[in-house]
């Protein structure tokens, strides 16, 4: 499948959001891609203290560098009711990072950074 096939499947993914658990005032939260019933990506975050702490942010390799990530951090961001606060980066994260910069036409905080896998 090449790179346009690809993008235009982009159209028919569906972003879910769920409450994992709660503890000591957190509530951990996952927000997942799936094209069809395959999982192309998840955002996990904590809310606390009202703020959404990013914590792990994968997309599958094949789907990378498409939107996805954007998608999901849109929804947590639509969804969010105090700041959105990053964790860790690794050099796939600051590409994320960059492009949500470009997204928001603004610089994002920076209480911290992102972390990126990937999904295999």
């Amino acid at each position: 499948m090449n790179w346009l096939q690809k993008i235009s499947q982009i159209e028919g993914i569906k972003l879910t959001d769920e409450c994992t658990g709660h503890s000591h005032g957190q509530t951990d939260c996952l927000i997942k891609a799936y094209l069809g019933k395959r999982l192309i990506g998840f955002l996990s975050y904590a809310v606390f203290e009202g703020n959404s702490h990013i914590q792990d942010v994968e997309v599958h390799k094949d789907f990378q560098r498409m939107g996805i990530a954007t998608r999901m951090y849109q929804k947590l961001k639509a969804e969010s009711e105090g700041e959105i606060i990053h964790t860790m980066q690794t050099p796939e994260g600051a590409a994320w990072q960059t492009s949500l910069a470009a997204y928001n036409k603004r610089t994002l905080p920076r209480k911290g950074q992102i972390e990126v896998w990937r999904l295999i």
